[in-house]
């Protein structure tokens, strides 16, 4: 099959997954994620993973961690940082460490796996959380700007384990010493923040005015190559550098523009690609010896996110009722958890067999999270209307 043949199957197939999956109020990505499944080898092999569709999926993440940057609210997360932090730090925290310790303990994976498949449990997608709240009118409440003021400290501590996480446990720079792996982190660090900061600004001031088409959002796609390319030759994963150029440009003026030109590059191509490849690399085979396994690890990232999130919000003068709304908000996995699994595969953290293990516990825990939100949203307002009620009935 030509790779112009595959190219129109996999756009087609993606774009019916995602539609039948919006008609059953599933999110879009879980369609386009059973296209490569039921398409790929585990089930009709029509598709398989070609060098091909390696290098467009691989464009494809670092354009989706591109958008996840560009779309980031700063100011959000500074208006309500103290509650919104807490909330990230523990929603990160429970799950890695009941992951990793239910992986090491009672499975018998290494440390390093095992931290890895807990890094994959702390990952946050609140782009369906966010659907929830608008249809339950609390997306302009307390816990609403909680939830999306934690999703953005969630992703940036989440991104930045990954690329942490990569560096010391993954294949690349393995064989240097510790100092000079410590220090090319550090420089990374160091470098993002004054690109960001300074360069990127002028860089797209510069480039705007230049005598051709679509000059902003060539110089975009520039920057979120060039900051992966950065982030790879200091041994970082290329998606965080990807991702700190849509954060830097999410504080330009050209931020409204490039969200409108850089969105339909990727989701029309690149990122469907993407999301067919990771249902390419599953396998059922052997996958009924991981029952047990994949059950489990559902409950602890379906708690460890509620509890730390719960507890996060707690800590900050809000209820239980609030609280765990902010908890539930935080549970759905989505893009990121997706795109943490395929990096652990790449740098052969994870096996194909706990690669599909993670991505089941992914769909399962985006199906079930927008759910459990709604309940803890239906409680509180039950319990608040019974309160208007008990306070109608003192004054008359």
């Amino acid at each position: 099959m030509s790779y112009l043949v595959q190219l129109v199957l996999i756009l087609i197939l993606t774009k019916i997954g995602a539609h039948l999956s919006n008609m059953l109020n599933f999110p879009s990505v879980i369609g386009e994620l059973l296209v490569g499944v039921v398409a790929g080898p585990a089930v009709l092999n029509i598709l398989a993973g070609t060098t091909f569709i390696q290098y467009f999926s691989e464009i494809g993440v670092i354009v989706l961690m591109f958008i996840a940057g560009l779309e980031g609210d700063l100011h959000l997360l500074m208006k309500f940082w103290k509650p919104a932090l807490s909330v990230a730090i523990l929603g990160v925290i429970f799950p890695t460490i009941t992951a990793a310790g239910l992986c090491a303990l009672a499975f018998g994976f290494k440390w390093t796996t095992a931290v890895f498949i807990g890094l994959i449990l702390s990952a946050t997608s609140v782009s369906i959380s966010v659907q929830v709240l608008k249809e339950m009118g609390k997306m302009n409440s307390k816990e609403g700007a909680i939830i999306l003021g934690a999703a953005v400290a969630d992703d940036i501590i989440c991104v930045i384990l990954l690329g942490i996480c990569v560096a010391f446990f993954g294949n690349a720079g393995s064989d240097q010493p510790l100092w000079l792996m410590i220090s090319t982190k550090l420089l990374f660090f160091v470098l993002m923040l004054v690109l960001g900061r300074y360069f990127v600004p002028k860089f797209m001031d510069f480039f705007s005015k230049l005598n051709t088409s679509e000059n902003e959002a060539t110089g975009a796609v520039i920057l979120c190559f060039g900051f992966a390319a950065i982030a790879v030759a200091l041994g970082m994963s290329d998606v965080l550098g990807a991702y700190f150029a849509g954060i830097a440009l999410s504080e330009t003026k050209y931020q409204k523009s490039l969200a409108q030109k850089i969105e339909p590059i990727g989701y029309a191509i690149f990122i469907p690609v993407f999301f067919v490849s990771i249902g390419l690399n599953i396998s059922f085979k052997g996958l009924q010896n991981d029952i047990l396994f994949i059950t489990l690890l559902i409950i602890v990232a379906i708690l460890g996110k509620q509890i730390g999130g719960s507890l996060g919000a707690k800590m900050f003068d809000l209820n239980w009722s609030e609280a765990n709304i902010v908890g539930a908000g935080m549970i759905s996995r989505g893009e990121m958890a997706l795109v943490v699994s395929n990096v652990a595969l790449t740098s052969q953290l994870i096996d194909k067999n706990h690669y599909t293990a993670m991505i089941l516990v992914t769909v399962v825990t985006t199906i079930i999270a927008p759910v459990i939100l709604k309940l803890f949203i239906q409680r509180s307002n039950k319990k608040n209307s019974i309160s208007s009620d008990s306070l109608n009935e003192v004054k008359v």
